[in-house]
């Protein structure tokens, strides 16, 4: 799969894409440390289109949610999964309106390999302790 990471700690960045090249043998065509930059990579004509995205949630300048929502204004048929280390802040009923296919945390990186599966396969994938919002609950 070809893969675009969006993470402002660059750490965790690296890592993740070494998990992804060396250990699942994915190709990253490009690493972002903010929304911004991901935006300004789909405003240019030659540009490697990616099988999935991942996003950090919480990011300076543009956070997650309001770069997908402005990426998939105009590219509706991307795969975008958050990622976040702010379990708590990860609701699913924002991320399913907003378009992501997925979520992972980062406390749970190793699922990693079983949501690329499922969203690159058309499926959602979400953790089973994922959080719905305050105005969901009865």
């Amino acid at each position: 799969m070809n893969l675009i990471i969006v993470d402002d700690n660059k750490k965790f960045g690296e890592n993740l894409e070494q998990c992804l090249t060396q250990e699942l043998k994915h190709t990253v065509v490009a690493r972002f440390e903010n929304g911004e930059d991901l935006l300004s990579y789909f405003d240019k004509s030659q540009r490697i289109t990616p099988d999935i995205i991942l996003i950090d949630i919480e990011m300076p300048k543009l956070n997650g949610i309001l770069t997908a929502k402005k990426l998939l204004w105009d590219n509706i048929y991307l795969k975008i999964i958050a990622i976040t280390m702010y379990e708590d802040k990860a609701y699913l009923t924002e991320l399913l309106s907003t378009g992501f296919k997925g979520c992972i945390f980062k406390a749970n990186i190793q699922n990693i390999e079983a949501a690329l599966n499922s969203v690159y396969s058309n499926q959602l994938y979400f953790p089973d302790d994922i959080l719905f919002s305050e105005k969901d609950k009865i």
